[in-house]
């Protein structure tokens, strides 16, 4: 899709007109990145980006593996036959104890960790358990096996059907010829499809390119990746979702002489020691560097790119934690701690590891599992604090999120999260739809389902944006979990998913809060309320009510935990536990705590069985309320919901999550909504007027408009809103208040106007600049107290036959022109402030 050149008009003015981020002198100059760079605001949990480009360069980073076919040229037989699609042995046809396949002495796989797929089948998988073939990975250079594996008749999980068995190898050096044997024993049926192996020149491009992304996109978001799996929403599902255009890339290396002159040169990792991977993503950004394979250096330091190496690692690292040890002790004091990522350097070969090197933030691959490894990992940790956050991943689930937890560092899930950097440069409004009216409450059996994972912003961008087509969404009530972090990551994805809302759609948070956390580790009672004051502020943002809180898998709430969440998130109606069954509890007389029936519901039948059993006792004197928890990896969606609900009697009622905890609250004697209330002090100068005026009481995530009536012979000189210039227009409004502001508008007579038209328009394109770690009285505003900007114009909104044309820098005649020509075709709208 190619925009209009209306479009690209329109796009270079929304760009010129945001101008850059301010320097902040106080960060160190190693994190310099440009002048409209991301910032970094000291009361966000994430960084702001430039606004994304409006049309974005389109390319597809998925790896694909060296793969030999059984049956192909590049593989040597010594007994079996060709049959169709692979190659066949058969008991008293063929002879045994003889390699059905070897080679393909393949020298292009990279040197360190690998992992061989063989593809096979068998006829029978349930006789005696006899050796079938012997699997193994042998180096041709060396004369020696990495890796062998002898497969018995039951290690098949089908029989007449490929079954895939892996065997991880180390690879001694590039270059080495690789071997991969099936030695056929002649005891059954044996048919071989295909072998392969994971890692292989496609797989190098893509950490090349996803530095590509980190460095260019820093600057302004520009470059958009498809990376698509089985679980994924298209190439084109999101830009169309954020109202964004693309240019398809055939090669993507187009994209690096296109942006040649924003790189400074290469780093080259070490395959021997592949976590130097992580060594230079944690360093790419600040020298404006691509970072790349030994199989990649001569292309790039060749024309026409012509790149220097700015760092070369092979060889310099004798293990894995010597590479983390010299992160920290040379790199990390340089660095921002209040964000670090986990990223394991073999399987996150791209995705969100563009958005670790677009801040220049520390990569880190540490299991607490290992004591080594977690000596070093609890190292940064303690150093981050409480507060910072975990992105990325771990190697383990529970001993990651254990460890952070035990230093008040919430992970916020996003491994494979592709695109942070475009969807942190989306508009930060965010349209909250108000909670409808909740049903009347009876003695029922109220039924809510969630579906969970939503704090996992891969899960967001990928599988949950599919689910969310599902022509069965919004049929019966359910609860999408969220991760409110998305408010800094992904405001535009956010407001996307509550535009497009039904009234059975509940968007709830994901565990615990802001991050996914347990509180019940966190060792000291000031930092969690700290946590927990911030996870309300950004639930109310992003318009949750709900938040499940995971204690491990099954765990429940303490009661100081549950307390400080009365306490410091009264916006919230309730909060769910994993202890299933456990009943519910009260905390603070103000929050009620329901134990989920079901923690991670894997399919219809198990949904029921625990309706069932949660019901059981049930007399119809009261109410009862259920909460069923689902997981999506297991092909749960709203189709499965509405099948449970169609199947239940009259004496259940499906509701929403927040509607089962008004009813909760009702049925037990607590206030049904308790909201936060704010004022906007509304002002104006002489010689007009403002309406409504004075101090305008709002309830939480409410709306409120403003207009301004100069006297004859006035008009409208200037209007602010916190102290900041938003315009002159003649009117203003506010929309999911979620803080007080004052709005101010002052009046002069024509040609006297307070604010200089003519005043320049800053370059966004120009000079160097920093991630600003802002605080103190610069510091840019919160999310909540920043001026939202105009909805950019959409590519296929723009008006047949529009003759726009975008100004030279400093042509601000022009420019004004186009702004007042936006204004006449009615495709701008007035800046909104949350």
């Amino acid at each position: 899709m190619r925009p209009s050149p209306c479009a690209v008009a329109l796009a270079a003015v929304y760009s010129a007109a945001c101008g850059p981020a301010p320097k902040d002198s106080s960060v160190p100059t190693s994190r310099a990145i440009s002048a409209s760079g991301p910032t970094w605001p000291a009361e966000q949990l994430l960084p702001s980006f430039p606004p994304s480009a409006a049309v974005q360069d389109l390319i597809t980073l998925r790896g694909q593996p060296q793969q030999w076919q059984a049956e192909g040229g590049a593989l040597r037989h010594e007994t079996g036959r060709l049959e169709t699609d692979g190659w066949l042995c058969q008991v008293g046809v063929d002879v045994p104890n003889l390699h059905m396949i070897y080679g393909p002495y393949d020298t292009t796989i990279p040197a360190g960790p690998n992992e061989a797929d063989f593809r096979l089948k068998t006829d029978d998988n349930t006789g005696a358990d006899d050796a079938i073939v012997t699997l193994d990975v042998f180096d041709s250079t060396l004369g020696q096996t990495l890796a062998s594996q002898v497969v018995t008749r039951r290690m098949f999980s089908i029989a007449g059907d490929y079954v895939t068995f892996s065997l991880p190898f180390t690879l001694a050096a590039d270059t080495h010829a690789l071997e991969l044997r099936v030695l056929w024993t002649g005891a059954a049926y044996t048919k071989v499809d295909w072998v392969q192996v994971m890692r292989g020149p496609l797989e190098d491009e893509l950490v090349t390119f996803a530095s590509l992304k980190g460095v260019v996109n820093a600057k302004q978001p520009r470059i958009f990746s498809y990376e698509g799996d089985a679980f994924a929403e298209g190439p084109h599902a999101w830009l169309q979702a954020l109202g964004l255009g693309w240019n398809e890339i055939s090669d993507n290396w187009q994209l690096v002489t296109k942006y040649l002159s924003e790189l400074d040169g290469i780093i080259v990792y070490d395959n021997a020691q592949p976590d130097t991977i992580n060594l230079a993503t944690t360093l790419a950004g600040a020298k404006h560097a691509l970072v790349v394979a030994p199989s990649l250096v001569a292309k790039l330091t060749a024309a026409p790119y012509n790149l220097p190496v700015l760092e070369d690692f092979r060889g310099k690292f004798a293990s894995k934690l010597a590479v983390y040890q010299t992160l920290y002790d040379t790199y990390w004091p340089t660095l921002s701690h209040r964000v670090a990522f986990g990223l394991d350097p073999l399987a996150v070969r791209a995705a969100v590891r563009e958005y670790a090197t677009a801040l220049g933030a520390a990569a880190l691959w540490l299991d607490p599992q290992v004591p080594s490894e977690a000596q070093l990992l609890d190292r940064f940790l303690s150093s981050m604090g409480a507060g910072a956050s975990w992105m990325g991943w771990w190697p383990s689930e529970g001993p990651g999120v254990t460890e952070a937890s035990k230093y008040g560092v919430a992970t916020i899930a996003s491994d494979y999260a592709t695109n942070l950097t475009v969807h942190s440069g989306t508009p930060r409004t965010i349209h909250v739809k108000p909670i409808p009216a909740k049903p009347t409450l009876a003695n029922k059996l109220y039924v809510a389902f969630i579906l969970s994972d939503g704090d996992n912003l891969q899960y967001v961008e990928h599988l949950e944006r599919k689910l969310w087509d599902n022509p069965d969404r919004g049929k019966v009530p359910m609860g999408w979990t969220l991760s409110p972090a998305m408010v800094d990551a992904m405001p535009g994805a956010l407001d996307a998913l509550w535009t497009t809302s039904t009234v059975n759609d509940c968007l709830l948070s994901g565990p615990s809060g802001y991050g996914y956390t347990y509180p019940n580790l966190w060792a000291d009672a000031a930092t969690l309320d700290q946590f927990v004051r911030k996870t309300d502020s950004y639930e109310q943002r992003a318009g949750f009510r709900v938040i499940t809180v995971w204690n491990t898998i099954t765990g429940g709430i303490d009661m100081n935990v549950g307390d400080s969440y009365a306490t410091n998130a009264p916006s919230l109606l309730g909060v769910t536990a994993q202890n299933t069954g456990g009943g519910l509890t009260i905390y603070g007389n103000s929050l009620p705590g329901l134990a989920l029936a079901c923690n991670y519901c894997t399919g219809e039948q198990a949904m029921k069985d625990f309706i069932a059993s949660a019901s059981q006792g049930w007399t119809r004197a009261t109410p009862r309320f259920l909460v069923i928890q689902a997981q999506p990896w297991m092909n749960v969606t709203p189709t499965s919901f509405m099948n449970v609900a169609s199947s239940l009697t009259s004496d259940y009622v499906v509701v929403r999550p927040d509607h089962l905890f008004e009813l909760l609250r009702e049925s037990n004697g607590l206030p049904i909504n308790p909201v936060s209330h704010y004022t906007i002090g509304a002002s104006a100068g002489a010689h007009g007027t403002v309406s409504p005026s004075g101090s305008v009481a709002l309830n939480q995530n409410e709306n409120q408009a403003f207009t301004f009536t100069p006297d004859l012979g006035y008009a409208v000189g200037d209007v602010s809103v916190d102290g900041e210039s938003v315009g002159d227009g003649p009117s203003y409004a506010f929309t999911n208040v979620t803080a007080n502001h004052t709005l101010a508008v002052s009046f002069a007579a024509p040609g006297n106007s307070s604010k200089d038209a003519s005043a320049d328009v800053p370059d966004a394109s120009s000079g160097d600049a920093r991630v600003s770690d802002a605080s103190g009285d610069d510091a840019p505003p919160s999310v909540s107290d920043a001026a939202v900007d105009s909805a950019r114009p959409s590519v296929a909104s723009q008006p047949a036959g529009c003759d726009c044309s975008v100004p030279e820098r400093g042509n601000e005649g022009s420019l004004l022109k186009i702004l007042a020509l936006i204004a006449l075709v009615g495709s701008a709208r007035r800046r909104r402030r949350t």
